[in-house]
């Protein structure tokens, strides 16, 4: 069985591979959606394993435009996502997915439903049971659209998610999969531990009948022993057992220190109990934020940074931090599909000058002047409150600073600020 995945994430990328290698199909590997859609086209495979939120061209997208081809055999669709509601799950189907799996995820669930769909794949084929499968699978699939529809009003909710909300949510998508592949990874080297302590308990059963037998039946010994030995060891796959665990070590060492990497940049973006002015690197601040929020930006924009030589400058470095947040996520927000954001950091006299740049969809001049207006929003209801840039003019009027914004329909967006520098 010819199986694509489409995984942008490196560890969660290796995870699957090795999940679905493991019970022998054959693997195509694609790091986004466009690539995944060039792969398909070229190699037509029997089933697709697609992340949602990839960059180029998402899962969805994915899932809509393999329906949409006139490949003659039908492509089973599994779709990975860490999203659960029930709002969540409706587009998941209508996009044409057959199957989902929340992440976190283990290999020995992720390979069931691979069996499970390598079976319907199968039924599929045979023209003579196609009409009644696809009767039966649609019929299930519309009652359970129609239930979902019909309770999508009651989870849907209109939240008002602040600056910190998306923060959380952001952090907790990028800790999931190295936590999920470090969990797995330390499952698959539990049951390896197993299977050597059971080939040692045979080696410890030969050497006690050795000591034991005398000169005349130790050849018979150690025939009977060494069988035994060598039916164990292929039972337990011992060559890919030494094989894999050190790749399993070295994933989890690498999983760790992402984690560790991404906790030192929240720690660095939030400074904990600093409710002091204190001297700032600008450029160092921007880098953290940018890490931090690297989730809500990756899909959307290319970020490219100029940082130059610049002084330290007197602040509140956790503030700073909220500002720069605000600006580089709504620079995200305003990139319909795929865009950049340049941030230019200089020195100008005595100030330090920041200019964060988009190719975004720009501002209306009539919303221009409001923009850093209490409670005005350009979002639609439930999707922003409208403090953002309120709270982050405020925060550099704090620091005797100035912001500024230039816009131009269709083009994009320049918010630049300005700090006395130390």
């Amino acid at each position: 069985m010819k199986i694509l995945i489409a995984e942008d994430d490196f560890v969660s990328r290796l995870l699957v591979k090795k999940a679905v290698t493991k019970i022998g199909h054959e693997v195509i590997v694609t790091e986004n959606g466009k690539q995944a859609w060039e792969a398909f086209e070229e190699h037509e495979p029997d089933m697709v394993i697609s992340d949602w939120m990839m960059p180029e061209m998402d899962g969805l997208e994915l899932c809509r435009r393999i329906r949409k081809s006139h490949k003659k055999t039908y492509s089973y669709i599994m779709l990975l996502t860490a999203k659960d509601k029930t709002t969540d799950l409706v587009e998941v189907f209508d996009a044409g997915a057959d199957d989902y799996i929340i992440k976190p995820f283990k290999p020995d669930e992720l390979r069931s439903r691979i069996k499970s769909g390598e079976r319907i794949s199968l039924l599929e084929s045979q023209h003579h049971e196609l009409q009644e499968a696809l009767l039966v699978k649609n019929k299930k699939l519309d009652e359970a659209l129609k239930n979902l529809k019909e309770t999508q009003a009651q989870a849907m909710q209109s939240e008002k998610m602040a600056s910190i909300g998306q923060l959380a949510a952001g952090v907790a998508h990028e800790i999931n999969n190295p936590i999920g592949f470090v969990g797995s990874n330390l499952e698959a080297l539990s049951d390896y531990l197993n299977d050597y302590n059971t080939l040692l308990g045979h080696y410890q059963a030969m050497a006690d009948a050795l000591g034991k037998a005398g000169a005349d039946g130790i050849a018979q010994t150690v025939k009977t022993h060494l069988e035994t030995i060598l039916q164990c060891e292929k039972d337990i796959e011992i060559a890919y057992l030494k094989d894999d665990i050190p790749d399993l070590l070295k994933d989890c060492i690498e999983g760790t220190g992402r984690v560790g990497k991404i906790v030192a940049d929240l720690k660095h973006f939030a400074h904990p109990g600093n409710d002091k002015q204190m001297l700032m690197d600008i450029n160092k601040g921007l880098e953290s934020t940018l890490n931090v929020v690297a989730n809500e930006v990756k899909y959307k924009a290319t970020v490219k940074k100029n940082f130059g030589q610049i002084p330290l400058v007197e602040a509140w470095p956790q503030k700073l931090n909220q500002v720069f947040m605000n600006i580089i996520i709504n620079a995200a927000q305003a990139i319909l599909e795929k865009g950049e954001i340049l941030i230019h950091t200089s020195v100008q006299g005595p100030d330090v000058k920041i200019a964060i740049s988009d190719t975004g969809s720009g501002i209306s001049p009539e919303n221009l002047s409001k923009i850093f207006d209490p409670f005005f929003t350009t979002k639609a209801v439930g999707k922003g409150t409208g403090l953002g840039m309120n709270i982050a003019y405020n925060i550099i009027k704090e620091h005797k600073g100035t912001i500024e914004v230039q816009s131009e329909m269709g083009k994009g967006t320049c918010f630049t600020i300005t700090l006395p520098g130390k």
